[in-house]
């Protein structure tokens, strides 16, 4: 796979990344569309295969990408730009979903569902998203499934993107129940061990990189919620944390540690209590006023595990998990931990009892 002179090209550019699995979705895109005349549909192939079966790194991108291979596609040799505009509601289908207070994230996520689902059915079938019948949605998500492996939770954005457009802004039914009692994906979440944290943050000396990490493991928090922590959510005194818009618009009151009180004090010095906690460095050394990017947090996450030899690889999101983990552990109740967490439905915050277990972890193999 990884002697396929395209993959070979596009690794080579973005090398700087460091690690491909931060090669984002624009920078694909634009690998594809600079290099549009030698690509060839087995590169295509070789290059989806090694982000999603190798790496195991969804890439929305390559739904887009793959009806520029179709071989249904003849819209290409007449000198049609495959490219299909926007849904006609496209602009009506944001201010619905304005109105009816969707996060921000959660209407750009929907929005390029949107987008790239009629990119597909423009590019294979020659139709607008407006257009469409059930045997063609059908088909679109065969392809998301069979082909993409997405997950479930991408499958069912495409469905919610499609039925709110039909529904809410067409104002007639589309036929979607092929998707009812579609099987979650059930994966336990990656738990380090509370030595893997300790030997995690030993690795980090950066001040403000060991506040935010170890602030994600000790309150809990969301990786966007870190990057959107102000000034004044934080109490020292009481070692507590206001979550304001967590997922699902939720305001929430989470802990963290007095072992951390140092290190916010760095990063909030000189601050007012409207600025971000985390922000974005200069060369210079000065602070920028937009917070740390996501990316980063990633970065420097993946660094510290590399640096403290831990074998397992990681995401912020699961410093969350095992925050809730160990306080499971430690006797703190369900209730209180999805209080912690902001979960709306208790169930979901039941996982943490398949992990977190000492009667099994007690259990000696018979061999």
């Amino acid at each position: 796979m990884e002697n396929n002179r395209m993959l070979k090209a596009l690794l080579v550019m973005f090398e700087y990344r460091n690690d491909p699995r931060f090669i984002s979705n624009n920078e694909i895109e634009n690998f594809f569309v600079l290099h549009r005349s030698e690509i060839s549909y087995d590169d295509f192939i070789c290059i989806r295969d090694y982000f999603i079966r190798k790496l195991g790194v969804q890439r929305k991108v390559f739904l887009y990408l793959k009806s520029w291979f179709d071989r249904n596609v003849v819209m290409q040799d007449k000198g049609i730009d495959v490219k299909a505009a926007d849904p006609p509601g496209f602009k009506l289908f944001r201010e619905q979903m304005l109105l009816r207070r969707y996060s921000i994230r959660t209407i750009k996520s929907y929005m390029g569902a949107l987008k790239r689902a009629n990119s597909w059915f423009f590019s294979v079938k020659g139709i607008s998203i407006d257009a469409i019948s059930t045997h063609d949605a059908k088909e679109f998500f065969l392809v998301l499934i069979e082909e993409l492996c997405v997950s479930t939770a991408l499958v069912r954005m495409y469905r919610f993107a499609i039925s709110f457009y039909y529904n809410n802004i067409l104002k007639r039914k589309i036929d979607l129940s092929f998707l009812d009692g579609m099987k979650s994906d059930r994966h336990l979440p990656t738990i380090l061990s509370r030595d893997e944290i300790s030997s995690l943050l030993d690795s980090i000396k950066n001040v403000k990189h060991r506040t935010m990490i170890g602030l994600l493991y000790a309150s809990g928090l969301r990786l966007s919620e870190l990057i959107n922590l102000r000034v004044a959510d934080i109490n020292l005194n009481e070692l507590t944390i206001h979550v304001k818009w967590g997922k699902g618009r939720k305001d929430r009151i989470t802990v963290f540690s007095r072992a951390l009180t140092e290190g916010l004090c760095f990063c909030i010095q000189g601050k007012g209590a409207d600025d971000f906690v985390f922000t974005s460095s200069l060369d210079n050394g000065r602070e920028k006023v937009r917070h740390i990017s996501a990316r980063t947090v990633q970065k420097v996450l993946d660094a510290a595990i590399e640096k403290a030899g831990i074998l397992r690889k990681a995401t912020p999101h699961d410093l969350r998990h095992a925050f809730a983990t160990h306080l499971l552990e430690s006797g703190i109740s369900l209730r209180h931990i999805q209080l912690l967490l902001g979960h709306k439905n208790i169930t979901t915050t039941t996982i943490y009892t398949k992990v977190a277990q000492p009667a099994i972890k007690g259990i000696r193999s018979p061999l």
